[in-house]
């Protein structure tokens, strides 16, 4: 009886220590499946902000309102010749003198009244009178005058605290640089046309009249008779050239005198009178690339000495054909126009040095400068 006893125990708590922990552990909970979502459409793409536009063909408006005031118009009365004639007590026919009325631009530079503008605007006038862009008139003098540059001073009477232009640097004028020319042309009272430079230094352009030196700017803004004398001024307002010339078979092909040439002319403008130029009393020519090797010369520029007027300053000052001039006074010599600008500079009477090349051997004259001949 214990004996089973003891065995009915032993088999409950077996059965108690087989169920400790061993309830069932709760199931875990169902992962959830992957939901895939649907793509969102693409968002068009930003444009960009615009550049804003860019004026091609900006406006002068400003600029030529603060310079027309100083642009002139000027008037004059020369003598001529009529189709008529009277007989002298002899019976001689002499032709009838007339007065002829032209007109042409000039520009102010000086709040007293100093104008600016070509010789041939008042060559040989009898009468000149300007007029201002507000309709006021004033008699005006030449006080100095130069046929070889084409250059005339004028003085107004009785001005003052009048607008002026300033004068820039034609050396910093580029080709393709924009350029205003303003004027009078034909009549047409403070014209403006614009246009670019189309190219510097412009020689050897056939003109009638007096003229020597030439160092053109050409350009394509409108020039016609009329406009001769008035300035050709960049974006700023500088003035860079006096409009002088037009071909008469071309369209878009102005000339003007670069300001930096009236510049070095304007303190013997001042002086009075017209200007008497210097001269060397000689011919010159380019330097052949071959007579540059042979007389061993390997810096470029320089004018070749191809004839000497007898009796003249280079004569007398000792050159000979075939010297190379490489300077004269304080200036080298780029080339033989050049040359002649520079002499043309000089006062008659001035002794200067100049530098030639003869042979192989350099030399350092002195010449004393001549008048040159009109």
């Amino acid at each position: 009886m214990n004996r089973d006893k003891h065995l009915f125990i032993v088999i409950v708590l077996s059965s108690l220590l087989a169920g400790v922990g061993c309830e069932p552990e709760p199931a875990a909970p169902p992962r959830p499946a992957t939901v895939v979502q649907p793509a969102e459409p693409a968002s068009p793409p930003v444009p960009e902000p615009k550049p804003a536009p860019v004026n091609v063909y900006p406006s002068f408006a400003d600029m030529v309102e603060r310079t027309r005031p100083a642009v002139v118009n000027i008037f004059t009365k020369t003598k001529v010749q009529s189709n008529r004639y009277f007989k002298t007590p002899g019976g001689k026919l002499i032709p009838k003198e007339r007065l002829a009325d032209s007109l042409g631009s000039g520009f102010l530079i000086d709040a007293q009244g100093f104008v600016l503008t070509n010789y041939h605007v008042i060559k040989g006038a009898t009468k000149i009178e300007v007029r201002l862009l507000d309709n006021r008139r004033f008699r005006a003098q030449v006080v100095g005058e130069d046929p070889k540059t084409d250059v005339a001073l004028l003085k107004l009477d009785g001005a003052k605290d009048l607008p002026v232009l300033k004068l820039g640097d034609s050396s910093a004028l580029r080709v393709g640089d924009w350029v205003v020319a303003i004027g009078n042309p034909l009549g047409l009272t403070s014209t403006v046309t614009a246009g670019i430079a189309s190219a510097t230094g412009r020689k050897d352009i056939p003109l009638s009249g007096d003229m020597r030196y030439q160092d053109f700017i050409q350009t394509d803004a409108s020039i016609n008779p009329g406009n001769s004398g008035g300035p050709l001024v960049d974006v700023k307002g500088n003035v860079v050239g006096i409009n002088t010339a037009v071909t008469a078979t071309a369209q878009g092909i102005g000339f003007a005198i670069p300001v930096n040439m009236v510049k070095k002319m304007m303190p013997r403008l001042k002086e009075g009178g017209r200007i008497k130029h210097a001269w060397l009393g000689i011919y010159v020519d380019e330097v052949p690339n071959g007579l540059r090797k042979q007389i061993g010369l390997t810096e470029s520029g320089g004018a070749l000495v191809k004839g000497i007027v007898k009796g003249g300053p280079a004569h007398r000052g000792q050159l000979l054909p075939g010297d190379v001039i490489l300077a004269l006074g304080s200036e080298t010599v780029e080339d033989d126009d050049q040359l002649a600008w520079i002499a043309g500079n000089l006062r008659a009477g001035d002794s200067v040095p100049v530098k030639v090349k003869r042979g192989s051997e350099t030399l350092t004259l002195s010449v004393t400068m001549g008048t040159l001949p009109d």
